[in-house]
Formats: structure tokens, C-alpha cells, sequence
């Protein structure tokens, strides 16, 4: 597991220099290492070591070993992905193949550093550049080194040095953690989560977090995008430019919001998430209509699971995925599939009468779809009464008879 935080050190016009000219030179490295690996045809660390490390080591002699090695295995990192990109892309389009463009690097990069090329001792943080190795006296927040301690296991493993637009100087130290380090939450209940436009999520236990306010975000800012890009003026263009990426950082803090909330939730053991990996599929296909294309595309549904991933890690809650097929069709206490029983977001069986919200019926078909995935073999598949909580034990909540009660969070 692994955790960054960014720092911006306090260097010296000559030390902002000396990083300046150091990406040139690990860009430099990268190009001529991932030519080589692509024209040989091979991934190999040791064979492009032995072919091109003196050629290197001539044509930027400044650059320290550790850094050409670490500009090696960011080349044979970007090569394998440009290998498995290029594979697929050569069964759906062959002639797009050859167009392809290879794996590069700018002068204005960010350097990847290990722990023989940056050390922190303290509150004093080291770095080699192509002119000597710099000495800085860097500020981590307090919030940091009381969540992720050396005491808990937490070490530092490397950096990502670069500078930003204003020309400041940035470093994103790189902290990890060994996964049996953390001790897993067995006691706790499972949980379905259900991904929608409307609401974001929706948990089996009845809890909205809805999508009002970024629904609204980007419509607002779609509408922006198209009246200044109509007008096209120079003006129009600085304002263009001035506003992108707004609305991505706001659906990046709302997403941060949902999933904090959700880690630290109490009494959870499991989260599960409905696989919506064909999401991309149905949408390249053209199996929807032109508006429902735009929301799927606007849909941030996999950022929400990395930072969900990410969070819940850290507790001790497993999260994990289910197939999503027939999860808003099939009724969560009679297990029948009826697409006529959903009803815009009530779902309403035409066969037992269950009444409940259309989100928090799938979220409870995902989440009894894990548990009955995950009895042992040989045991029959029990479906759960609407009513009684992963456990097996009942909830706080009375039920009626006819099973049309609504779960606790839901208006």
C-alpha cells in the first residue's frame, strides 16, 4: 500500500537550474532507452543495460547513475504498456497500428527518484541533480505523519521531483506500507454499493449520497465550454484556458468526500461494487442514445473506486466487485427478473409486491450476489429476507408483512 504527499522545497536560483538541466538529461535517457527497447523488440532491464548504458553515460555524462537507472525502468514500464496498447489496437484496426506513436518524454518531465538517488533524514531532504546532490529543509503537514507513521511500518521508497507551471519546484515523496501490516475488519458487515447518475452511490443500507450538485457543476460548465467556444475570440480562448480542469477538480473533491465518508464508516467488513467494466463497451458500440452516451462519459465512476480502494485499505475494509448484470431488474426478496417492475427510481415486483427505492434494491441484489459467492462449496445459496443484514442477524428496523417498509436513509 501506498500513500504521497508533495512538498515545495526552498531552492536557490542555482539549484532550480541544476533541476532544470537534470530533466533534460533524464529526458534525453529515456528517449534513447525506450528507442532501443522498441527497435530490438525486447523489455529487458539487463539488455538494455549492457546495450546502451555507455552510450548514455557519453552523451550525458553529467546525469548520475542512479538516475539513468531509474530513467531505465520508467522506458521499460512505458514499453510494455506501449506493447499491450499496440496489441489491441493491431486486432481492431491493423492499419491504425503503424501510426502509432511511440513512447517519449519532454524536457519538461518529472523525474522518478529511488532510494539510493533521494533520502529524507528528518526534516532534511536530499536529492541528486547533474550538478551536485541538493540539501533542503522541508515542512511535512502534521495530518500526514500521524496517519502514516514509521512506527505503523510507513517508509519512504522514492519521489517524483518536477516543477509545476509557476517554475516552483515540487516533490511528491512516495511512502509505502506492507499489506500484512494492516489488520482486516472481520467483524463488521457487507455492504452493497450501487453506481448511478443520479446518485453517486447508493448502499444497500438505504444511505443516498446523490448527484444533484454535480449534475449541476456540469451542466454549468458544459453550457461555459460552448457559448466561448462559439464565440472564438482571443478573450474567449484565456477564459477557456483559465477554466480548464475546473470541473474535473470538483468531481475529484466530491469523490474524495463520498469515499472518506464511506471508509470511515463503522461495523463494515466489505464493500461491494458492481463491475462496470463493460461501461466503455456499451457506449462504443452505440447500445444508447445520444444523451446517455454524454452522462456515461461524464460518469467518474472508476476514479470513485480507485479513491474507495485506496481509503478503505487503510481501515481494513475489503471492497470488492460483483457482476452488475440484471442487479436493477431482479427483485431483492423473490429473486425474479422482471424489467417491467422498475419504474423510474421505485421498483415495484409484479410478483411479491416489494416496494422499495430502484438504487437500494440493486444495491442489495449486489450485495447478496457476493455472499452467495463466497459460501463455501457444497452449501446451499440462501437468499436473505429484506429486513436482515449481511450478518445474518436482523436489522434495528421493523418490517411489515407485505415487505414494502423502507430502509433507515430513505426519504
Amino acid at each position: 500500500m501506498r500513500r504521497s504527499i508533495t512538498v515545495f522545497p526552498k531552492l536557490s536560483d542555482k539549484e532550480v537550474s541544476a533541476v532544470v538541466e537534470t530533466r533534460k538529461q533524464y529526458a534525453r535517457a529515456f528517449n534513447m532507452s525506450a528507442e532501443c527497447l522498441i527497435n530490438n523488440s525486447s523489455t529487458s532491464k539487463r539488455f538494455l543495460h549492457r546495450m546502451q548504458y555507455k552510450r548514455i553515460k557519453e552523451e550525458c555524462p553529467a546525469l548520475p547513475t542512479g538516475l539513468i537507472q531509474c530513467a531505465r525502468d520508467v522506458a521499460v514500464e512505458a514499453v510494455k504498456t506501449w506493447n499491450v496498447k499496440r496489441t489491441k489496437l493491431k486486432q481492431k484496426h491493423p492499419k491504425r497500428t503503424d501510426r502509432m506513436k511511440r513512447p517519449s518524454m519532454k524536457e519538461k518531465c518529472t523525474m522518478r527518484y529511488d532510494v539510493r538517488t533521494v533520502t529524507l533524514r528528518g526534516s532534511q531532504l536530499t536529492f541528486s541533480t547533474c550538478d551536485k546532490r541538493i540539501k533542503t529543509i522541508i515542512s511535512i503537514p502534521e495530518f500526514f505523519t500521524e496517519r502514516y507513521s514509521p512506527s505503523e511500518g510507513w517508509k519512504l521508497k522514492g519521489a517524483n521531483i518536477g516543477m509545476d507551471r509557476k517554475g516552483r519546484v515540487f516533490v511528491n515523496l512516495i511512502y509505502e506500507c506492507p499489506d500484512s501490516a494492516i489488520e482486516e475488519n472481520n467483524d463488521g458487515k457487507i455492504v452493497g454499493l450501487d453506481r448511478g447518475v443520479y446518485n453517486i452511490v447508493t448502499t444497500s443500507d438505504g444511505v443516498h449520497y446523490g448527484a444533484k450538485d454535480a449534475r449541476r457543476v456540469k451542466r454549468k460548465y458544459d453550457h461555459v465550454r460552448s457559448e466561448l467556444q462559439e464565440k472564438g475570440t482571443r478573450s474567449a480562448r484565456r477564459r477557456l484556458k483559465s477554466i480548464s480542469g475546473c470541473e474535473k477538480r470538483f468531481v475529484r473533491y466530491q469523490n474524495h468526500c463520498i469515499s472518506k465518508k464511506l471508509a470511515n464508516t463503522d461495523d463494515v467488513s466489505v464493500y461491494v461494487l458492481d463491475d462496470l467494466s463493460f461501461m466503455n463497451m456499451l457506449r462504443l458500440k452505440g447500445k444508447s442514445n445520444k444523451t446517455m452516451r454524454k452522462w456515461l462519459s461524464n460518469w467518474s465512476y472508476s476514479d470513485l473506486e480507485f479513491k474507495l480502494i485506496y481509503k478503505c485499505q487503510k481501515n481494513g475494509i475489503r471492497v470488492e466487485a460483483v457482476d452488475a448484470r440484471y442487479t436493477s431488474q431482479k427483485c431483492s426478496v423473490c429473486k425474479t427478473i422482471d424489467k417491467a417492475s422498475r419504474k423510474g427510481n421505485r421498483y415495484i415486483c409484479r410478483h411479491c409486491g416489494n416496494r422499495m427505492h430502484a438504487d437500494v434494491n440493486a444495491a442489495i441484489n449486489i450485495r447478496d450476489s457476493y455472499i452467495t459467492r463466497a459460501q463455501k462449496p457444497g452449501q446451499a445459496a440462501v437468499n436473505q429476507p429484506y429486513g436482515w443484514g449481511a450478518t445474518g442477524k436482523p436489522e434495528t428496523e421493523s418490517v411489515d408483512k407485505t415487505l414494502t417498509s423502507k430502509p433507515s436513509g430513505l426519504s
